[in-house]
């Protein structure tokens, strides 16, 4: 039998297949997440030392799609993530962490 404050937790909880995206540069970026697998593809600005939220930072995904991310003053990169990746932004680099399955509460 499982323990009712486990059951009631599982409801609470939803997982997502997305991307999530982390800015810890010292100037803002703009993101864009192509669509082709799910989602929207707008352009998203994240600001440095932003309050990460579930809004801001993540984009539902379900496959592979091309990610492209302009600092402010212009300097772009684009690249391929998978449904699961999460990326963190730095002023002159990037880093992308594979696999990273991140749960709403």
């Amino acid at each position: 039998m499982i323990p009712r404050f486990l059951t009631n937790l599982e409801t609470t909880f939803s997982v997502t297949i997305m991307v999530w995206v982390s800015n810890y540069a010292s100037i803002a970026i703009v993101v864009a997440v192509t669509n082709t697998t799910n989602g929207d593809g707008s352009n998203f600005n994240l600001y440095p030392k932003q309050n990460e939220t579930w809004k801001q930072n993540h984009w539902e995904r379900k496959g592979a799609e091309k990610i492209t991310i302009t600092w402010a003053g212009g300097k772009t990169t684009t690249f391929t993530i998978q449904k699961d990746d999460r990326v963190v932004v730095w002023d002159e680099a990037y880093g992308v962490e594979p696999n990273v399955v991140t749960t709403a509460v």
